[in-house]
């Protein structure tokens, strides 16, 4: 379990640190930060079920207009941590990552707050031209308070939460477990609900509904749906251009 919490720790440390978005930003989703955990902890597949629970919760999320409705690395990592050392149903999940996200939301304040006093030092190296003390004013200092802030607690939960969690969870009495359950449920489908705000146009939802009817009556998987969807992208995109290079040779 030391071994695990170690890696949960670096991961919950390097999703918030800059090196998360040198690449990608898919460490920002709770589907791949909590698949690294999952792998950390040695159960890949309930660890996945989890994430992919706590990432249908958050289909809709977005930062508008500076607001954090919630922070998705720390669900993502968390959430699925808290699932696999407690031993829950991955159901549950979205009940364990939304109160971290919430919570998270501070700590990214915090983080954000404290990093400003490097900015000042980095400012001061400019102007002195020291150009290795701006790059270490930069990384070193943010990654210092990402461990601390991120990645200390969640090697605490991974390492010694796993007591105190499953006992918890053993107290808690049934009928309140499967209100959990339902609640979990549900949380998806609002996430889902949010998502669907931003599809819900006239020349986009038709689509959906093809999608959806397609999975419930013709019994496609998401593979073959994405396919199909896929070529009819291309078709639609192929027939448009037609149409263009046509109107211009008018």
């Amino acid at each position: 379990m030391l071994i695990s919490a170690i890696f949960v720790g670096i991961i919950s440390t390097l999703s918030q640190w800059w090196v998360s978005h040198t690449v990608t930003r898919t460490w920002l989703y709770p589907i791949w930060a909590g698949f690294l955990v999952a792998l950390a902890m040695g159960q890949p597949i309930e660890g996945m079920k989890a994430a992919a629970y706590i990432q249908l919760t958050y289909l809709g999320w977005i930062t508008a207009g500076g607001t954090m409705p919630g922070n998705l690395m720390v669900a993502g990592v968390f959430g699925t941590a808290l699932t696999l050392v407690s031993g829950a149903d991955p159901s549950l999940a979205p009940t364990f990552a939304v109160p971290f996200s919430l919570l998270g939301i501070l700590i990214n304040q915090a983080y954000m707050t404290i990093n400003s006093l490097w900015i000042h030092r980095a400012d001061k190296y400019l102007e002195e031209g020291n150009i290795t003390g701006l790059r270490l004013m930069n990384y070193v200092p943010s990654g210092i308070l990402s461990l601390i802030l991120y990645g200390i607690p969640a090697f605490a939960l991974v390492q010694f939460g796993g007591g105190f969690a499953t006992t918890a969870l053993a107290a808690i009495p049934n009928p309140m477990i499967q209100a959990l359950k339902v609640v979990g449920a549900l949380m998806p489908a609002l996430g889902i609900a949010m998502l669907l705000s931003y599809l819900g146009k006239k020349k986009l939802i038709a689509f959906f509904f093809i999608g959806y009817f397609a999975t419930v009556y013709l019994k496609l998987d998401t593979m073959a749906i994405t396919i199909f969807a896929a070529a009819i992208g291309v078709i639609i995109y192929l027939f448009s251009k037609s149409k263009e290079e046509l109107e211009e040779g008018v």
